[in-house]
């Protein structure tokens, strides 16, 4: 006759404590699968795009076919959303420049959806003055939220790539009405803050001890476990297994393994960081070491300017577009928004390279392990272009494309979602959300609701 052991006979007979006894009755308790936190990252660029090489076509998931300038996100497809019809209106409907006016200035509207303020100097003789933020931006409020959840060294880490500061077409980030958040652009000085007090010292021998005893007897449990598993029913068995597994994910997390990512600030090269040609040198020195603070524990939430609202100062001189300029004496990025060249080449190619720089973002976030999965597995990438068109000063049908992996609050698959006068509050709500930062609306009043992601 077969004898059913009772559940306190179990515990009895593998030698563990009765304080084990409720994990009979839980599916996932102590030791379950660690829950990572989740971040976002706010990447913005201006100028606008070329519309029919940005958007793509195609049906959904392996049968989306992404555009030229959208192409370089291929390896990343199943993880996007190009929600398709996202309108600045809070720059677009009453905004102190009447019109669209100069919209190569709304930055100071991107993150904080709200119509903007004018500042000193004016852009233009007998202008409004410059735009500038009227209150303060979704990154700062979403840092705000997580922060209270676990105190962190940088509720917000705000980063630039070049560009300028303190204006409406130069700040993402703002604390409140005309308060910018100062964004730093050197990889040393960004390197210095963020890291200088990290040293890789030995471990605590203490600790190491510690740890191994709290191995040795989860490896015994398990092995009870596993062992009087085998005389058990099928239901009793489940649990057993159920438990199992959550003792081997505490031997992972005790370990060190791939549940927690090692804490190594990243190597900085020996580069000209001021020069133009080493610009994409710089941005991926930024990048990595904002996966790397994320990773570290030192914030969850950043923004990354890759320029500003003008880009005068910003040349590709690695894509061999000349120097020589077409409507401005110099071919900087905002000549290229104006004049985009034949066929629009200098355009689509400059585009696809800051792209490009999105997907090592995601590649670089791929790279760290989490648990099962990756960091962009609990990561959501924000990429807007301020502009639908750099020449015309468009701000409806942005470019927009969110990127998200397997534990984000959102439902990607790579798709198009296609709206209509959308306005971009909605999505910036839609964003909070998705990072457990609840809310039903963010910044003008006159646009309320969540944009359904799901």
């Amino acid at each position: 006759m077969t004898s059913r052991l009772s559940r306190r006979s179990l515990l009895a007979a593998t030698g563990a404590s009765a304080l084990l006894l409720p994990l009979l009755h839980q599916s996932r308790g102590f030791g379950a699968a660690p829950v990572f936190p989740k971040r976002v990252i706010f990447v913005v660029t201006g100028n606008g795009t070329i519309e029919n090489s940005f958007w793509p076509t195609g049906g959904t998931g392996a049968d989306l076919k992404l555009a030229a300038i959208s192409s370089p996100l291929e390896a990343h497809k199943q993880k996007l959303i190009f929600p398709k019809g996202i309108d600045l209106r809070v720059w677009a409907e009453n905004n102190p420049f009447g019109g669209n006016g100069d919209a190569h200035h709304c930055w100071g509207s991107v993150l904080t959806a709200t119509t903007p303020a004018t500042g000193d100097p004016p852009h233009d003789p007998g202008g409004p003055g410059l735009a500038l933020a009227s209150s303060q931006s979704i990154d700062q409020y979403i840092g705000q939220q997580l922060n209270k959840q676990k105190a962190l060294p940088f509720p917000v880490l705000n980063v630039r790539a070049w560009g300028r500061d303190g204006s409406g077409y130069a700040s993402l980030s703002w604390t409140g009405s005309k308060a910018p958040f100062s964004a730093e652009s050197d990889p040393r000085k960004l390197f210095d803050s963020l890291f200088s007090g990290i040293t890789m010292s030995a471990p605590d021998p203490a600790l190491v001890r510690l740890r191994k005893k709290r191995q040795s007897v989860l490896d015994y449990v398990g092995a009870s476990l596993d062992r009087q598993s085998k005389r058990l029913g099928t239901e009793d068995r489940q649990k057993i297994q159920l438990h199992l597994d959550a003792v081997r994910n505490i031997e992972r997390q005790l370990e060190g393994g791939t549940v927690t990512s090692a804490c190594k600030p990243p190597v900085l090269a020996a580069t000209d960081f001021k020069a133009m040609e080493n610009f994409p040198a710089l941005i991926e020195s930024e990048m990595d070491q904002i996966v790397m603070a994320m990773s570290c524990g030192l914030t969850r939430v950043s923004t990354l300017a890759l320029g500003d609202g003008e880009d005068y100062n910003i040349f590709f001189p690695w894509l061999g577009i000349p120097h020589q300029g077409i409507e401005f004496p110099e071919r900087h990025h905002h000549d290229i928004s104006h004049r985009p060249g034949t066929d629009n080449t200098d355009k689509i190619n400059c585009e696809r390279w800051y792209i490009s720089m999105v997907a090592k973002l995601m590649d670089k976030l791929a790279a760290v392990p989490e648990g099962d999965g990756t960091m962009l597995d609990n990561t959501l990438v924000f990429y807007m272009n301020s502009l639908n068109s750099g020449f015309s000063h468009t701000v409806l049908k942005v470019p927009v494309i969110i990127g998200a992996g397997a534990n984000i609050n959102i439902r990607t698959g790579g798709r198009v979602m296609e709206l209509k006068n959308e306005a971009h509050n909605t999505l910036l709500a839609a964003v909070a959300n998705a990072v457990d930062v609840p809310m039903d609306s963010w910044g003008d009043a006159r646009f309320k609701g969540v944009l359904n992601l799901s």
